[in-house]
């Protein structure tokens, strides 16, 4: 697998973080952005292994439905209270998942962290985090990859057929962790091509057809949001095509977009843009 790329503004940013990195830094980004090399970059700079927490259920680690609980936030701190000379680097992965009672118990503990430990949250939606875990933080937000970069990716990953790179720079350009998986493992390039295909047919479909989709996803939120970030980037083509007629269209789907994101009802947000 070809090494992930950051975007060209990201290289200084990263310089700096290992020279001196903070107590707590929160690094966010879009879906597929490739998050995680941050962290592995910071460890292998800091020549550390870094000790990564992920969402759990059923005491397994699950990161589609599993959350991080204030367990294993109290498991932190325990490891927080052994003994270790060197640098200590904890890594919250999908922190977005902590509830609130598992984020005042992560804020406690960065009151009273242990000698050279440092934190990083990693996080694709950084408005789920309290306002207070923000101040204590220092964020980075790391960008997409330039569309030259993205090309780069797709040659160095063999995609030399030209309807295939079309289809994954639709989906991902500017996502180098979403464009290698997408072009390494065939079933989730097919599952995403669905949700590409469902977004026309929820743009353009008869009411009936809509009104399946709809309910077709409401049981998946991260997938409907899919649906509508594919809506949109058709409707944007279009609309740069000169329809301007179907700017309306872009604001309700915008308004579902951040509704859904703010844990709203699935097929409601999803049935009110068909109004």
């Amino acid at each position: 697998m070809p090494k992930l790329l950051f975007h060209p503004s990201a290289k200084k940013r990263m310089e700096q973080l290992a020279s001196e990195l903070p107590q707590a830094l929160l690094i966010s980004g879009p879906y597929g952005v490739g998050l995680s090399a941050i962290y592995t970059h910071l460890s292998n700079e800091l020549g550390i292994v870094a000790q990564v927490v992920l969402p759990e259920r059923d005491e397994k680690i699950d990161i589609d439905k599993g959350v991080i609980s204030v367990e294993s936030i109290r498991r932190i701190y325990d490891m927080t209270k052994t003994i270790e000379t060197g640098t200590r680097l904890i890594v919250i992965d999908y922190a977005e998942r902590m509830g609130t009672q598992a984020q005042n118990a992560f804020l406690k503990l960065l009151e009273e962290p242990g000698k050279n430990t440092h934190f990083v949250l990693l996080t694709h939606e950084p408005s789920r985090l309290l306002p207070t875990i923000h101040s204590r933080t220092q964020h980075f937000e790391l960008r997409p990859i330039s569309n030259e970069q993205s090309s780069a990716l797709l040659d160095e990953l063999s995609v030399t057929d030209e309807k295939k790179r079309a289809q994954l720079l639709f989906m991902a350009n500017g996502l180098p962790a979403e464009l290698a998986r997408l072009a390494s493992d065939e079933s989730y390039f097919e599952s995403r091509a669905q949700v590409v295909r469902d977004a026309r047919t929820f743009l353009q479909g008869s009411v009936y057809d809509r009104l399946k989709l709809a309910h077709s996803y409401k049981d998946d939120r991260s997938k409907a949001l899919l649906l509508v970030d594919d809506a949109l980037k058709l409707l944007k083509s279009n609309i740069e095509q000169g329809r301007v007629e179907l700017l309306p269209k872009i604001e309700a789907l915008l308004n579902a977009h951040e509704r859904l994101s703010a844990n709203g009802n699935v097929r409601l947000q999803l049935g009110a843009v068909m109004v």
